[in-house]
């Protein structure tokens, strides 16, 4: 059975304008979650921003995801679910192929990929935990597309923004980036000056404050 949701409209300009600013590590300092461990770019086009479309494959049938493919518009990430196969690729030439022609920010896999090729020369960006030349099968059988998926322990809904480095992806619910986002821009935009303050001699332990909080409970051994 295949159970098909209503396709996210592609977030606002103006928010994705914002998020394009922001690193993933940066969020991994005010967030614990929403973070696919395990997941690197397999292309040389590893950073993107854009709007999750869900689709969770069954064993291996990749049916769901060609349903999905015709749903992209401009701007959508596609996120893949593919429950604990770690040995077929669902994403290769002639689907990456379809996605790029739709406007596809990048596609985020928690499974493989194939074709690297192909996949290179369609410039869509492509996370995934690596590469196979074994793939999936139009089967038929079973699938989701639109409705939550769970991408390497990381919960992801239709609509969330994504935002992907080379150090890795984060899913994020628009609202609360909207809520986190000026101490996300402070907190990346004071990097500069710290690595100033260092360079001219100010120990780290007092620019971040860890020094005091370590002498407030230490303890010195004699040697």
């Amino acid at each position: 059975m295949f159970r098909i949701a209503p396709t996210p409209k592609v977030l606002p300009s103006e928010l994705l304008d914002r998020a394009a600013k922001i690193e993933p590590a940066t969020v991994g300092h005010l967030q614990n979650h929403g973070f696919p461990l395990g997941l690197r770019p397999v292309t040389k086009a590893n950073r993107f921003v854009g709007t999750a479309l869900t689709v969770r494959l069954s064993a291996m049938d990749g049916s769901a995801l060609h349903y999905a493919a015709d749903l992209v518009e401009p701007g959508h990430v596609v996120v893949v679910e593919m429950g604990h196969d770690r040995e077929r690729a669902c994403v290769g030439a002639m689907v990456c192929f379809a996605l790029s022609l739709r406007g596809a920010a990048g596609v985020v896999i928690d499974g493989m990929a194939t074709d690297i090729a192909e996949l290179e020369d369609t410039g869509v960006p492509i996370f995934a935990r690596g590469l196979s030349p074994v793939t999936t099968r139009l089967l038929g059988n079973d699938g989701d597309v639109n409705l939550p998926v769970n991408v390497a322990g990381a919960i992801v809904r239709p609509g969330d923004l994504v935002i992907a480095d080379p150090n890795g992806v984060v899913f994020v619910h628009p609202s609360a980036f909207d809520e986190m986002y000026d101490h996300l821009f402070e907190f990346q935009d004071a990097e500069p000056q710290a690595r100033i303050d260092l360079r001219s001699g100010v120990k780290l332990t007092d620019k971040f404050g860890a020094g005091e909080l370590v002498r407030r409970s230490a303890i010195y051994l004699d040697q």
